[in-house]
């Protein structure tokens, strides 16, 4: 027999109201200076049915290299099958001081906003969430991307 919640409620968005504060989101971390990509590492595992909301990342230091290239990309993976069909990014601007940046707010320079799938973002329990940061770079930088941090926001699913 399945536990659901009886009414009346205060609302209509009630229960993913609720689910908010109960689906804490995923978070990972890489600390330090970000000198090559990471493939295929463990995220979280899904505690119930959910759909990925939204994805994003922030750096502590964006970098910099005004003669090349330098960014970084994320890309989240539900059991080995993306659920981004734009993926997050944080590029240095030339003549621009790496600093604190984040795909969570826009207006920002450098910055691409993950566009989550929507035929590819459910979750159910126990299934595993990966990701893969994807560091673009030429040669060493004047100063390292780093301190990369990406969360996964999970909505539950009601019914």
């Amino acid at each position: 027999m399945s536990r659901k919640l009886f009414g009346p409620f205060p609302s209509v968005a009630f229960h993913k109201q609720i689910g908010r504060d109960s689906m804490p989101p995923l978070q990972v971390s890489y600390s330090g200076e970000l000198t090559v990509g990471v493939t295929s590492a463990p995220f979280g595992v899904a505690a119930r049915g959910a759909k990925v909301a939204d994805v994003w990342m922030s750096v502590g230091a964006s970098g910099k290299d005004d003669a090349y290239s330098l960014q970084v990309t994320g890309e989240v993976y539900i059991n080995g099958t993306t659920c981004l069909s734009t993926r997050p990014s944080i590029a240095h601007v030339s003549g621009e001081a790496s600093q604190q940046k984040t795909t969570r707010v826009t207006g920002d320079t450098g910055i691409a906003q993950a566009v989550i799938d929507p035929d590819a973002n459910t979750v159910t329990d126990g299934d595993v969430l990966t990701y893969d940061l994807t560091l673009v770079r030429t040669a060493s930088p004047t100063t390292e991307i780093s301190n990369v941090f990406m969360v996964v926001e999970l909505e539950p699913i009601i019914g």
